[in-house]
């Protein structure tokens, strides 16, 4: 940009012309009249995540927002608006304290695996800050009673025997054995990403319907 402006200003310069760039000199000087910016290292964004985060889809999404909102007369009840997403979690054994000689290199304990088995979590909260809480997807048949130890109040844990991820039927079980005798009263909005396990099961949508859910999807990627 400063090798094009130079150009059309038609000024005197010494900018390099094969590759059509003003050079490190000029930039350094840049940055020494410009103390509010500096060099940072960048971070890869996906083509798809680019396009997903255009004006026109970020404006459309809160338009639509505002609409079911006012449709439903939910603007003033922050207790029946609801976000939820899955995330997962490694369990591992974390090490603890213990006294060792000084210039010890060598401090170890012993735990079951160097890496823990990942298993996803559904959270829940809505507009006010309560939270649901929390739905565990274990891989495995067989539940254990003391993996629940130390959880708080009304946590479940789901077996799943192929993985620990999220599908269409466990999103189903959530939605209505955990989600909808704790949401409140009267129509609630629902805001989640447009995964398939939240969209393809007929028989959730139908549920939703039925029971005063409004399901309604973010942008797809732009959940970042």
């Amino acid at each position: 940009m400063a090798y094009k402006l130079a150009m059309q200003l038609k000024l005197a310069i010494k900018f390099n012309q094969a590759e059509e760039k003003a050079g490190y000199k000029w930039l350094q000087s840049f940055l020494r009249r410009r103390t509010d910016l500096s060099i940072r290292k960048s971070e890869n964004t996906s083509t798809a995540r680019a396009k997903g985060m255009s004006r026109e889809v970020v404006t459309k999404y809160f338009q639509d927002l505002e609409s079911v909102l006012t449709e439903y007369e939910l603007f003033d009840k922050p207790g029946n608006v609801y976000n939820t997403d899955e995330t997962g979690l490694q369990l591992n054994t974390k090490a603890g304290l213990v006294i060792a000689e000084k210039g010890s290199k060598a401090v170890s304990t012993i735990s079951p695996g160097e890496k823990g088995e990942t298993i996803s979590v559904l959270a829940c909260c809505n507009a006010e800050g309560g939270y649901l809480p929390p739905y565990c997807i274990f891989k495995g048949k067989n539940k254990k009673d003391e993996w629940s130890d130390g959880m708080p109040p009304g946590s479940q844990i789901q077996m799943s025997e192929k993985s620990a991820y999220v599908n269409s039927n466990i999103f189903f079980d959530w939605l209505r054995n955990h989600f909808y005798p704790r949401k409140g009263s009267g129509k609630v909005l629902l805001l989640l990403d447009g995964h398939t396990s939240h969209t393809s099961n007929v028989e959730m949508l139908e549920f939703a319907e039925q029971h005063d859910i409004i399901l309604f999807c973010l942008p797809p990627h732009t959940t970042h």
